[in-house]
């Protein structure tokens, strides 16, 4: 298997770093393992960038040339039907590194998506679909084979070659194999991607250039609306595998799989999941569990255990990447808390906890219209307004915790001013009011 190992320097103009090293691209066999792969893209991609770059400057032919070859190589000779995954699995690994590096991880998490969008440019239609939603299968990846420091007893020895051979310095080369070693060889970074295909890893890594590409947009389109589908029959023996509708041999009901289908039952679903919780909201039987209560019951359940198999099929990381899978765990929880309490007091004929039960039920509406008002992300206006709303609450519950230790530190110095006059939750709640002015302070005297 050849790594990438730097040639002779050439005078053509600034590269993305500091000198301009002519790389030999990685050349990856079929039957490559899935780590091979990713760890040899690694070393190009820390060769060949050294220097903080932005998306758009990467496009250009003056910054981007370096990646060239690799397009060039990877679009006439690589065939492995995992190399786009493998590149977006990259882009992962370097969007989570250090962020001490000025922005040059970013930088190389952006080259590992223009290669995989420039290489599926060179496919044909049928080739786009095994490429991106082939998905992946378990691998086995072992660190201790690769040229990880301190991990062989001649690692001295492979350092101080690679060095006489790339004409370099052997610290110089030493350093830059303690970087490789941990980017790639300490841990295993495609444990958490099997079973998933590169338009789900793309998700997961927030590769949103990549998605936003034409080549890209075309494929996720024709998924929407059916003109690729996953499942030839609802048969329990059916076998998933991408490929085109073909209206003469699919099962006319495997149409009920196509994503612009399932959104309209979705709607519809949590329509019905709405009229029932308000409907037993309002009736309150304390007494004995109603029709409407009982069909309540039936779509929690139904809720349930579709958002199981949602989480079983998409798998762990392509589940949390979700924002709405946190509403859907909410409602499941408080659901079953209510059928659990309202239960309860109906065998113990105990009003207090019937109540219970009930104001557990009110808490449902936290999560659940939220819920409903998620599938408006289809609408293009609301697509963009969501994801804005989301950072905005990741950023706000940042501060929110500035905002926490800055009013404990009033509340103590407030409560020991006070002592003798106000009690530690007397001054609380004067503080509350003061804050969400509600009283003025002559009031609170």
């Amino acid at each position: 298997m050849a790594a990438a190992m730097p040639q002779t320097p050439s005078s053509g103009g600034p590269r993305t770093g500091q000198t301009d090293w002519q790389l030999d691209p990685p050349r990856i066999d079929q039957d490559e393992p899935l780590g091979e792969i990713v760890r040899q893209l690694s070393v190009y991609f820390i060769d060949a960038i050294e220097a903080p770059h932005t998306f758009e400057q990467l496009r250009t032919a003056s910054v981007g040339h370096i990646l060239k070859p690799l397009i060039q190589s990877i679009s006439e000779s690589c065939h492995h039907p995992d190399i786009v995954s493998a590149l977006l699995i990259l882009k992962c690994h370097f969007a989570s590194g250090d962020q001490d590096d000025h922005g040059i991880n970013d930088t190389r998490g952006h080259a590992c998506e223009i290669v995989a969008w420039r290489f599926l440019t060179h496919l044909s239609a049928a080739e786009l679909i095994d490429y991106l939603l082939h998905e992946l299968p378990p691998v086995s990846f072992d660190p201790e084979s690769y040229d990880g420091v301190g991990t062989h007893p001649d690692n001295g020895d492979a350092a101080e070659h690679a060095a006489l051979l790339s004409g370099r310095d052997p610290s110089a080369t030493s350093t830059r194999g303690k970087t490789r070693t941990s980017s790639i060889a300490e841990e295993e970074p495609m444990a958490s991607f099997v079973g998933l295909n590169a338009l789900e890893i793309a998700a997961v890594a927030g590769a949103k250039k990549f998605l936003s590409q034409r080549v890209v947009q075309k494929t996720v389109d024709d998924i929407w609306n059916g003109h690729i589908i996953f499942w030839e029959s609802l048969s329990v023996h059916s076998k998933k595998r991408a490929k085109f509708y073909n209206k003469a041999r699919a099962d006319p009901y495997c149409r009920l799989r196509v994503p612009k289908y399932q959104k309209s039952f979705e709607a519809l679903f949590f329509a019905l999941f709405l009229g029932l919780y308000y409907a037993v909201l309002v009736e309150r039987n304390p007494h004995k569990i109603t029709p409407v209560e009982a069909l309540l019951y039936i779509w929690i359940a139904a809720f349930a255990y579709d958002e199981f198999g949602e989480f079983r099929d998409a798998g762990i990381a392509f589940y949390v990447a979700d924002f709405w899978s946190l509403w859907d765990i909410g409602i499941i929880g408080i659901g079953v808390a209510y059928m659990v309490s309202r239960i309860i007091g109906l065998t113990r004929d105990s009003p207090a906890i019937t109540d219970v039960s009930f104001d557990i039920l009110s808490l449902e509406a936290l999560f659940l219209l939220p819920r409903v008002c998620s599938l408006l992300s289809l609408v293009p206006f609301f697509g963009t307004l969501i994801p804005c709303l989301k950072e905005m609450t990741t950023d706000f519950v940042k501060f929110l915790g500035i905002v926490i230790i800055l009013f404990c530190g009033f509340l103590t110095t407030f409560t020991m001013l006070a002592r003798g006059d106000f009690t530690p939750s007397q001054v609380l709640w004067i503080m509350i009011n003061v804050g969400l002015r509600f009283l003025h302070l002559q009031n609170s005297s």
